[in-house]
């Protein structure tokens, strides 16, 4: 493996836009990145418009977060297992814990109604459903949420090529070229989350690593996710009174498990965009790029007082119909939940199953 992989202080690989742009062969980045002994992310560096889009919708978490109840459950939608809209204290990531401490906003970010089929739409609703926005409570969250989407799942499609020509490297003929770009490139069910999580104003506890978001690995093929923003909120946590300020814990955040189980932390520098490979593509890849376990851990009492934190996250997955693949070969890509033959439909509704309950 090439030594010259450009790496941030904390070990974390790094891709250069301009490179993935001009094509330029990363496959060293992505073995060390995404491979084996990799941490199963990578970030890129000099993404145009990245920084002004990531402050404007980011900045948008604690401004919807703080409207009414009231307001907020127009855009509840649980036949979807709470796939689109306003989602809060309905996951479970840890056996009979939900988390209380954190909503999101789900949406596609690319179609707002990417089917017409209402069949289709029924029977594939966490997938399939129409976008569900607060049109008349908060219009602006629509343009921010899809602007910055876009822009993530474009960057995503870039490194799923690079990640074509690596495992076509070493894999030849089993692996049919362009796999992981076209699931990208025809995607109709991206999925985007805007995160935020609230002050923990009384919970005295000590942090566990997956306090604020509980150990899982994404199921998509790729995850964009940007760096989180936290805010000074004022003493009522419905006013944001400094933005975008420094975690004042330095154990929190965003943390993934290397392959020898060791609990590593990762900071995604803010003018760079995250890229976490998911299960489905290491299903298609026949385990040769591996997704890895990640978790949140939540700032530390008293800290944590008036402190909130946004993110976003894009996840790149398949269309509901498409069948997922192991190479000839390769047929033990090491997904617990996975069956050969399976199609997306199936593999996420097996997977968000076991993150939701009532």
């Amino acid at each position: 493996m090439s030594s010259n992989i450009e790496k941030t202080k904390d070990g974390v690989v790094v891709l250069n836009f301009e490179d993935l742009i001009n094509n330029k062969d990363l496959g060293d980045s992505i073995e060390a990145a995404y491979g084996f002994y990799g941490l199963g992310l990578l970030v890129v560096k000099g993404v145009p418009k990245f920084v002004e889009l990531r402050e404007k919708l980011l900045n948008m978490g604690p401004q919807y977060s703080s409207l009414s109840d009231e307001i907020k459950e127009k855009t509840v939608h649980k036949k979807s297992n709470y796939s689109f809209g306003w989602s809060h204290g309905k996951e479970i990531l840890r056996p009979g814990v939900f988390d209380e401490y954190k909503g999101s906003y789900y949406n596609n970010p690319q179609y707002d109604e990417p089917f017409s089929d209402k069949d289709m739409i029924e029977r594939f609703p966490e997938s399939c459903h129409p976008n569900i926005w607060p049109v008349e409570d908060f219009p602006e969250l629509r343009g921010g949420f899809m602007e910055l989407g876009q822009l993530v799942v474009s960057v995503g499609e870039l490194v799923s090529k690079q990640c074509d020509s690596y495992v076509k490297k070493q894999l030849g003929d089993a692996y049919k070229d362009g796999t992981l770009q076209t699931i990208i490139k025809e995607s109709k069910t991206c999925k985007a989350r805007l995160l935020y999580y609230f002050p923990i104003n009384e919970d005295q506890t000590e942090r566990s690593r997956d306090s604020w978001c509980g150990w899982h690995n994404d199921h998509s093929s790729l995850t964009g996710l940007c760096p989180a923003m936290y805010f000074n909120m004022k003493d009522s946590d419905k006013v944001v009174k400094d933005s975008d300020v420094p975690c004042p814990d330095t154990a929190a955040g965003l943390y993934a498990k290397s392959r020898d189980d060791k609990e590593v932390k990762v900071i995604i520098p803010k003018d760079c965009i995250a890229f976490q490979i998911g299960e489905c593509s290491q299903i298609q890849t026949g385990g040769l790029l591996r997704a890895t376990p990640h978790a949140v851990q939540a700032i530390k009492y008293p800290e944590s007082q008036h402190v909130s934190r946004t993110t976003f996250a894009v996840f790149m997955q398949p269309n509901v119909d498409v069948v997922l693949n192991t190479p000839v070969g390769k047929e033990n890509c090491a997904v617990g939940q996975y069956k050969s033959g399976m199609n997306f439909a199936e593999f996420s509704k097996v997977t968000i199953e076991n993150y939701y309950s009532e």
